[in-house]
């Protein structure tokens, strides 16, 4: 078991929550983090979270955007259990489902798909086969909107935390990927895209948030 994995058990949901907030805030500001997604998710969207994970980041995002709907979905065992309280009627969790299984689930087609620090624990030569599936996604919904928040590797805070999630978190496949490479990746995925980059890089480097769309 990873060492994150384990400190968590040991430490029991209530106190691991706490030690976890302080933690993650080290590396992201989850405030600035929201404000930035928020400028480019459209009005009363329907969000699909792909890699959802504790789901804290998403009640940052829903004090600022109470139209949202949000649907987090995750390969693991549980997702969404940070979730507030006060948010249950707006946020629809989906455990064990990775995105191939949500598009064949017959579910309901979302209006943004929001993939929040994944692609960077995507091993290399899975990645094609991800952006395979948000390619089909977006065939069916021509009008998707992309949201990808990722890390900008290069920097000490950077570094610092690719050796979190190589220790801490135990992903030993994990590859930071650069502004410029995940456009020419989603380019060369899914075609030619328009995509809008926020505020975030500037605010809080080195995370950023990119939105593509057609």
């Amino acid at each position: 078991m990873a060492l994150g994995a384990t400190v968590r058990r040991l430490l029991g949901p209530h106190f691991a929550r706490k030690v976890g907030r302080a933690y993650r805030a080290i590396f992201v500001d989850l405030n600035k983090e929201a404000r930035a997604l928020a400028t480019v998710i459209p009005p009363r969207a329907h969000v699909l979270d792909v890699g959802g994970g504790d789901g804290e980041p998403l009640n940052h995002l829903l004090a600022l955007r109470p139209d949202l709907r949000i649907t987090t979905i995750d390969p693991g065992p549980v997702v969404g259990q940070w979730v507030a309280p006060q948010y249950d009627s707006q946020v629809t969790r989906i455990p064990r489902t990775r995105i191939e299984d949500y598009l064949a689930s017959g579910q309901p087609n979302p209006d943004v798909l929001l993939i929040a620090d994944v692609v960077h624990h995507i091993p290399r030569d899975a990645r094609d086969r991800f952006f395979s599936s948000v390619g089909d996604f977006l065939e069916r919904v021509p009008t998707l909107r992309i949201v990808i928040k990722d890390v900008e590797p290069g920097s000490p805070r950077a570094l610092l935390g690719y050796w979190s999630d190589l220790w801490i978190t135990g992903d030993r496949t994990v590859s930071p990927i650069a502004r410029a490479q995940l456009v020419d990746l989603l380019e060369g995925a899914l075609g030619p895209l328009r995509h809008e980059e926020t505020s975030l890089f500037a605010q809080d480097n080195p995370n950023y948030v990119i939105a593509f769309f057609r």
